[in-house]
């Protein structure tokens, strides 16, 4: 636009192709008919990927075949999904009940294993007994377990296989092999209580590995805790059997014979009651079976107390030693022991029901899954038929339903427009949802105000349509011009140009400079425009700032209007009057406002023209000084540099920020 002349034609010209092109939308030819049917149905600005699918004409032939595969789609993509949905519940279902069934046989087996556990570990004891006090009655209670031992390893319903068995106990006959070894050799090998307790304790280990990794295979599902304290309470009745072989040897020999034999004892005793206190805390149903049958045997409960007591006194010597309260204390043990076995039994069942009753209840969600999946079946062809019928019915409408929708969201955006060109868009938003708008106060901010110089004398040389194309043309320059700065046009009323800085929108110290920037652009800018009926004239402005706060609010209910009040807008508007022709008057206020951001080139008025206006004299309290601004360091003209190399209004604002208020180059 600088240099040239303005040609307001050609902005009148682009509003009438835009009105013809509103007007002519409310009558579409069949073949644009497509076209308006597609903006209609989506109002988004940019296609997807998934548009191709999921968008298409329902009017058409081609379109009406479309829009039936869509709707086909949309019911047998349920239909599918609830198939997939069927066969996956029933696959989980046949899962969990064969996962059950390997559950409750590996419990079985596990019952099986611990009665092999009890076994080993009471020939352990009375082994331990035996060296402890080698007599003839110990090694006879050390030969009536061995057949017990043996008939538990042949009862076993399945021996364990896999790459991590130890070789002695890869089959059945080998582990029998590999204990009668140990016992004949008892007697050659002058054998210790340790060395004993070791070699059935490595023993058990195996066998409690076993029963670990087996049920950690399987799918435990709402059994698990229980399951845990059925494993807790295994190891715990093994640490509980260390407890009771140690103190077998304690009261055979008379005495623990070192210091680490007393501490294994004390630890194997601690384990062993975190152990079971961790499988009662993991199962109520564990803790309530364990006191129902701790409730029939309470009768050992404070010998074996006593015992431990005596045990942990370690005061005995071997002087002292009883093979008799050796099998008392084993005895009692071993009944306590029984507690928990058969606490473990009890446990295993209630689980192997739990799990008989969730393979039930498995077998009856498939079933009525497959009676819904039915009839579901059955329902879908009404569905399909009367989404058939309902989408034909939709299609009669589409045409005139478009035509209509397409000239509303037209007339819409231009009202839009045009309210967003009288109201800040926020106020205008607030109107539109039926809020109140109330008046509020900015205590910051700065207004321009301009007009042209001469403009009667303009006007009486002019025709009413050439004084409307001026304006029009030269608000168009300035409209095109402020729009790069924090400013509001307010408005324009004959030659007269409103703008204002910090309203509606607050900006802090930014409003003076923002709107000082903006007068020296609008002022360079019309210096080289020419009047376009009057070749050889040009534009004169005389433009009026001043800082201070103001009252905004909207005024009027039928053409509402965002206006300014209070003595800010009447000084502002005594600058402007009675300023000077391509001149720049400010008020003091705006002169420190900008002094203090920096940057600005102004010099003080020296007549005394504003002295006299009583209004001015009035809100300055008598002392009224004005300046002329002049320059604004950074600042570029059109004449002096191309816009390539001049700085922005945003980067000069941007850079004065940065620099603290001086100007900082590029």
């Amino acid at each position: 636009m600088p240099g040239k002349k303005i040609k307001p034609s050609d902005r009148v010209s682009n509003i009438a192709k835009r009105s013809s092109s509103s007007s002519s939308m409310l009558s579409l030819t069949p073949s644009q008919l497509n076209t308006a049917i597609m903006e209609m149905l989506s109002m988004r600005q940019a296609a997807t990927r998934c548009d191709a699918v999921c968008r298409g004409n329902p009017i058409t032939d081609a379109g009406k075949r479309k829009q039936m595969i869509k709707m086909l789609s949309v019911v047998m993509i349920p239909v599918l999904v609830i198939t997939g949905m069927t066969a996956n519940t029933f696959a989980i279902a046949i899962d969990n009940y064969i996962s059950s069934a390997n559950i409750r046989e590996l419990l079985f087996f596990s019952i099986e294993l611990g009665a092999l556990l009890r076994t080993i570990q009471f020939e352990r004891d009375m082994s331990a007994l035996y060296v402890s006090n080698i007599k003839p009655e110990t090694k006879d209670f050390l030969l009536q377990r061995y057949p017990d031992t043996d008939l538990a390893i042949q009862n076993l319903s399945k021996w364990p296989r896999g790459d991590d068995i130890v070789m002695e106990m890869e089959t059945r006959e080998r582990f029998l092999s590999y204990l009668n070894k140990h016992r004949y050799q008892l007697d050659v090998y002058n054998q210790s209580v340790e060395t004993e307790l070791d070699f059935y304790s490595n023993s058990i280990m195996v066998l409690l590995k076993w029963l670990y990794d087996a049920i950690s295979e399987s799918s435990t599902g709402s059994v698990w805790k229980d399951v845990v304290a059925y494993q807790e309470i295994i190891v715990s009745s093994e640490l509980f059997g260390r407890e009771r072989a140690l103190g077998v040897s304690f009261y055979a020999t008379g005495g623990f014979e070192t210091r680490e034999k007393y501490l294994l004892f004390m630890e194997n005793q601690d384990r062993a009651n975190v152990t079971f206190e961790s499988a009662r805390f993991y199962s109520k149903i564990a803790f309530d079976i364990y006191n129902i049958e701790l409730a029939k045997n309470t009768e050992v409960i404070v010998p074996i107390e006593d015992y431990r007591n005596r045990i942990k006194s370690n005061n005995y010597t071997s002087t002292q030693a009883s093979i008799h309260e050796a099998e008392r204390w084993f005895d009692n043990m071993t009944i306590y022991q029984g507690v928990l076995t058969r606490t473990q039994n009890a446990l295993a069942l209630t689980i192997d029901e739990s799990l008989a009753k969730a393979s039930e209840e498995e077998l009856q969600s498939v079933i009525t899954i497959c009676i819904v999946f039915g009839v579901i079946l059955i329902v879908c062809p009404l569905i399909v038929f009367a989404v058939y019928s309902l989408t034909s019915e939709i299609q009669k409408y589409s045409i005139s339903i478009a035509n209509r929708t397409k000239a509303l969201n037209k007339e819409k955006k231009r009202t839009d427009i045009l309210l967003y060109q009288m109201l800040p868009k926020s106020v205008a938003e607030s109107l539109k949802r039926s809020e109140e708008v109330d008046a509020e106060q900015y205590g910051d901010s700065t207004i321009f105000f301009s007009d042209i110089v001469g403009f009667t004398s303009i006007s009486a040389q002019s025709s009413p349509l050439q004084v409307v194309e001026m304006l029009n043309g030269l608000y168009i320059s300035f409209d095109a011009r402020i729009e790069v700065y924090d400013v509001y046009k307010v408005e324009t009323i004959g030659d007269a140009y409103m703008v204002v800085s910090g309203v509606p929108r607050r900006n802090g110290r930014r409003h003076a400079p923002e709107i000082a920037t903006m007068a020296l652009d609008l002022l360079d800018n019309i210096k080289k425009l020419e009047i376009p009926h009057l070749p050889g004239s040009k534009f004169k402005l005389r433009i009026g700032l001043h800082s201070g706060p103001v009252l905004a609010g909207v005024v009027g209910t039928k053409m509402p209007r965002y206006c300014l009040f209070g003595e800010t807008v009447s000084i502002a508007s005594k600058m402007e009057s009675q300023g000077r022709g391509n001149k720049i008057q400010i008020s003091l206020t705006t002169r420190d406002l900008l002094n203090a951001f920096g940057g600005f080139i102004m010099e003080e008025r020296r007549d005394d023209e504003m002295k006299h206006d009583r209004d001015v004299l009035n809100a300055f309290h008598g002392y009224v000084r004005t300046y002329w601004l002049l320059h604004r360091d950074g600042f570029l003209s059109d004449d002096d540099n191309d816009s390539s190399r001049s700085p922005s209004p945003e980067c000069l604002l941007q850079n004065t920020e940065k620099s603290g208020g001086k100007i900082a180059y590029y």
